[in-house]
């Protein structure tokens, strides 16, 4: 195991460096912004920094397709001299880590309290990269699989998808195969894993239908994916491409020309727009758009850390009582936030996802364990600033695409 930074002006230099010296099995563990340091860092140019790794020590695996010989079938004991199981050899980094910690921390603490600190940062650093190998090895030792399988497999792994679902992926496709005793090529794999991808997020269901004519689309979310633009984005496709009637609700009445912007935007669509400062004038402005095939609201963006905010913007929801709710979640984000945000924003009923910022996103495999795990349809993933352009309705299938290629999709 072979395990390596690399330093950039970009990420992407970085990343080249990376595939350059490891090959193009090696691992992405980790990347960061390396901060300026000194009296002009204000000056310095910023760099960014690669953490991989590379299994070099691991034997070469077994044809499954091979018949066994003999001495396997007898249970034959591999021969003196194997390698050492990388796991195993992590753990041992890792022991000898934190003894050099603890040494190390005595006499630091003689010397002063900076030079230990940074120290202190690095082992956690390390300790942090360690438990990351760890944890991918675990997956990454599966049953022997053909080679196209374990290829598609670090694809998606590449591709910032979890190596658990990853695995599971993969193994299913293979399991699948055997069961039907059927030959499975390279091609075909890589059909049955994004089918299988795509069978992890729910297609977008028919609107409900209800008594009244027009249509009530809200968006929701976060301060800062871009909920305003989308709206203006949205309402534009509905106006030009479309041909449906539009009306405008603003609700944002908290964030500085968050008004302003929609305002010019209604003016130059030519849309009609209302503002709303309470749940009542959310209700007499959807009234008086009553006439119109469809009506958007673009509402403040709350952290999901505030419940009390959270619950007065669902005052306003439950007033408009829109048809479809999507909640709007930067492609930039992690997983493990945006799973939070999902779990925070439940009181507000989001019906769709809306993935937007593809075009900020490093990879987009963190999409697929947000909309797998929580079952939501995705609607529509923003790719950029234009309106009416930068914005793609998708399905179970061209998103699985999307993840898999790394490529974001275009209207």
């Amino acid at each position: 195991m072979r395990i390596k930074r690399f330093v950039g002006r970009t990420l992407k230099d970085a990343t080249e460096q990376m595939r350059k010296d490891l090959g193009p099995d090696a691992v992405v563990l980790n990347s960061r912004n390396i901060p300026r340091q000194g009296q002009l860092s204000f000056l310095a140019k910023e760099m960014f920094e690669v953490t991989a790794a590379v299994d070099d020590m691991t034997p070469p695996r077994r044809n499954p397709y091979a018949r066994r010989t003999a001495a396997a079938e007898e249970g034959e004991e591999s021969a003196p001299g194997a390698a050492e199981d990388p796991v195993e050899s992590l753990r041992k980094v890792a022991q000898r880590f934190q003894q050099r910690a603890a040494g190390e921390g005595e006499r630091r603490t003689k010397q002063g309290g900076e030079e230990f600190a940074q120290l202190k940062l690095e082992l956690s650093e390390m300790r942090g990269t360690l438990s990351t190998v760890v944890e991918h090895l675990k997956y990454d030792r599966m049953p022997a699989l053909p080679e196209h399988l374990r290829a598609l497999y670090m694809t998606l792994v590449n591709q910032d998808v979890e190596a658990r679902l990853a695995a599971d992926l993969v193994q299913s496709v293979y399991a699948s195969a055997a069961a039907e005793e059927k030959p499975l090529g390279a091609k075909a794999a890589e059909r049955a894993v994004l089918e299988a991808m795509a069978g992890l997020v729910p297609p977008s269901p028919e609107t409900r239908t209800r008594r009244r004519r027009t249509h009530v689309a809200a968006l929701v979310g976060p301060t800062g994916v871009g909920k305003t633009t989308t709206v203006a984005k949205l309402a534009a496709i509905n106006k030009l491409i479309h041909h449906r009637s539009v009306g405008l609700v603003s609700a944002d009445t908290y964030r500085i020309g968050a008004i302003e912007q929609l305002r010019t935007f209604a003016a130059i669509a030519d849309i009609p727009m209302e503002v709303a400062y309470k749940p009542a004038e959310l209700v007499a402005a959807i009234k008086k758009f009553r006439d119109k095939d469809i009506v958007f609201i673009d509402t403040v963006g709350r952290s999901q850390r505030s419940p009390k905010e959270l619950t007065e913007l669902a005052r306003f929801i439950d007033a408009a009582d829109p048809d479809d709710i999507h909640l709007v979640l930067s492609a930039a984000t992690s997983t493990k936030n945006a799973l939070d945000i999902i779990e925070k924003f439940r009181v507000l009923k989001p019906n769709r996802l809306l993935f937007s910022k593809l075009d900020e996103a490093v990879t987009l495999g963190g999409l697929l364990s947000v909309a797998s795990r929580d079952r939501l349809p995705v609607s529509f993933v923003t790719t950029g600033q234009t309106v009416p352009d930068d914005i793609v309705r998708v399905d179970p299938a061209r998103f699985a695409q999307m993840v898999y290629s790394g490529d974001i999709a275009h209207a």
